[in-house]
């Protein structure tokens, strides 16, 4: 086994399409500026805002700037690396617990961790593993030895977030974001038709549509009631298909520096490598990727050590890994190696929730309790 290195894995990813992010703060959309109102005014339309970090700027007001937030590509990297061990398990023609298929996906057979001392066999097994070295988890809460930082488009307001940790290759006039952040946001409408409601088509729905007459009649009367009865224009929801919200989505264009340090072997590093592939080819971020959103490149992708000088660069073209690169190729041999000697027993294991107690164990305890409080 390979020792342990430190490294950080710098990028840029940029938005291709819209990107929305929910944030659950209720809003308004002001139509006539298109832009957010802050309350429950009835004269505007809903709006689905976009997730953003509030940034103290010094001499400046507070910005609200979009992020991505790091345990959101975390989760979506742990379910890659999770699909290259299931790969691997296929190849082996082994198979895994329920509970432990849980855990490589989310990181947690249940909802309680193990409130048992690891013991120190066992701590130094998961360490080892190649997934759960990489990733943690587990019912003993194994910590995990890659760390991802939020991720806010660069500019003066977020300037100091990245003193710690700068991309090397980083140039102000590509990479560098409009000073007002709400330039980087833009809301549209969205407007669902009722076409019974608006009689379009009618000749259509009255061939097809069981006792339309009535139908219809029956429907319009419903909807007419609801919107008299409660003072509203639009009527009923549940009566109608008719509605009309809004959207916030950062714009196409934006670059989002991404940054991570590791702390890991050989093959744990080859994992992180084929599962950021794996990301960068598969992942639509946020939601309305049925329309389209959550397009993104990843460019520039480089590998420094943790004082920031460069080890490597071009890892990636085309926001894929480059297999034949000569800091990549060695750690996605030791990855293969490893995959070859995954056990499945070995992932039950070391997923393996606490064995619950025994129902006389229970009883005892639960009489114990009833027995103190009698005393009291």
């Amino acid at each position: 086994m390979s020792a342990n290195q430190k490294i950080r894995i710098h990028a840029m990813l940029r938005t291709l399409s819209p990107l929305h992010i929910t944030s659950p703060e209720a809003a308004r959309l002001n139509i006539a500026e298109m832009k957010p109102i802050y309350g429950d005014s009835k004269e505007h339309p809903p709006l689905n805002l976009t997730q953003k970090m509030t940034v103290h700027e010094a001499g400046n007001s507070p910005r609200n700037v979009p992020v991505i937030a790091a345990n959101n590509v975390m989760g979506r990297l742990r379910r890659h690396a999770a699909a290259c061990v299931l790969d691997a398990l296929r190849s082996n023609n082994e198979r895994i617990k329920i509970s432990t298929y849980m855990g490589l996906q989310c990181g947690a057979v249940t909802g309680n961790p193990d409130g048992r001392d690891p013991l120190f066999q066992d701590f130094k097994d998961a360490h080892a593993h190649p997934y759960l070295g990489l990733l943690g988890g587990g019912p003993r809460m194994i910590r995990r030895a890659v760390h991802c930082f939020n991720m806010v488009p660069y500019m003066d307001a977020t300037a100091i977030m990245f003193s710690r940790a700068m991309h090397p290759h980083l140039d102000e006039s590509i990479h560098k974001a409009p000073a007002d952040p709400r330039r980087l946001t833009q809301c549209w409408i969205m407007n669902r038709n009722d076409d019974l409601r608006e009689l379009v088509n009618i000749s259509q729905a009255s061939e097809v549509v069981e006792d339309f007459d009535a139908q219809m009649t029956a429907r319009q009367t419903a909807i007419i009631a609801s919107s008299s009865a409660d003072n509203r224009s639009e009527g009923d929801a549940r009566l109608s298909t008719r509605s009309f919200s809004a959207l916030e989505f950062v714009v196409p264009g934006v670059y989002f520096p991404m940054v991570f340090e590791l702390d890991v072997n050989d093959a744990q590093m080859g994992l992180f490598l084929a599962s950021l592939d794996r990301f960068a080819q598969k992942e639509r971020l946020g939601g309305h990727s049925r329309n389209g959103f959550g397009n993104f490149s990843l460019t520039d992708v480089v590998a420094t050590d943790m004082d920031g000088q460069i080890l490597a660069d071009g890892l990636f073209a085309n926001s894929r890994l480059k297999l034949d690169n000569d800091f990549v190729k060695p750690y996605l041999k030791a990855w293969v190696a490893a995959a070859k000697e995954i056990d499945a027993r070995e992932l039950d294991r070391l997923f393996a929730p606490p064995l619950e107690e025994s129902k006389a164990k229970r009883q005892a305890k639960a009489s114990a309790a009833k027995s103190t409080t009698e005393t009291v």
